[in-house]
C-alpha cells in the first residue's frame, strides 16, 4: 500500500485537497470529506482501488487561526493537570479527615461534594 500526502486547506467555502503525488486538486464540502475526496482522486489520477490507499492528511489552518487552536489545546491540557491536583488534594483531604474521625456526612459537607463521593474519596 502507497502512502499519499495530502495538504487541506480552507478555501471560501470549501476545503482544499492537494495531493502532490499526483499533481491535483479536489474540494471537500467539510473536513468529513476528506478522506473519501483524497481516496477518489487518486484513485481516477492512478487507477488504484480507493480502500488501498494509504494518507497522510494535514490540515493547515490561517496563522492566526492556528494559534488560538495551539493555546486552546494548551489550556486544555492546563486543565486538566488542575483537575488532577485537585482531585488529588480532596482524596487527601477526605482521608485525612476521616482519620480524624470526621464522619462521611461532614466531609461530604466540608469538601461541597456528596456523602456517596465523600464515601469514594476516602476508599480510593
Amino acid at each position: 500500500m502507497k502512502t499519499y500526502e495530502v495538504n487541506v486547506t480552507r478555501d471560501e467555502d470549501a476545503w482544499m485537497v492537494d495531493v502532490p503525488a499526483v499533481k491535483r486538486v479536489t474540494q471537500a464540502l467539510n473536513l468529513k470529506e476528506v478522506d473519501v475526496m483524497a481516496r477518489d482522486l487518486i484513485s481516477i489520477m492512478t487507477d488504484e482501488a480507493p480502500e488501498s490507499i494509504n494518507l497522510d492528511v494535514h490540515v493547515r489552518l490561517p496563522e492566526t487561526v492556528e494559534s488560538h487552536v495551539l493555546e486552546s489545546k494548551r489550556q486544555r491540557m492546563v486543565s486538566e493537570e488542575s483537575a488532577r491536583k485537585a482531585a488529588s488534594e480532596s482524596r487527601l483531604a477526605a482521608k485525612t479527615l476521616h482519620g480524624m474521625g470526621v464522619t462521611l456526612r461532614d466531609i461530604g459537607i466540608m469538601l461541597g461534594v456528596s456523602y456517596q463521593r465523600a464515601h469514594q474519596l476516602v476508599n480510593a
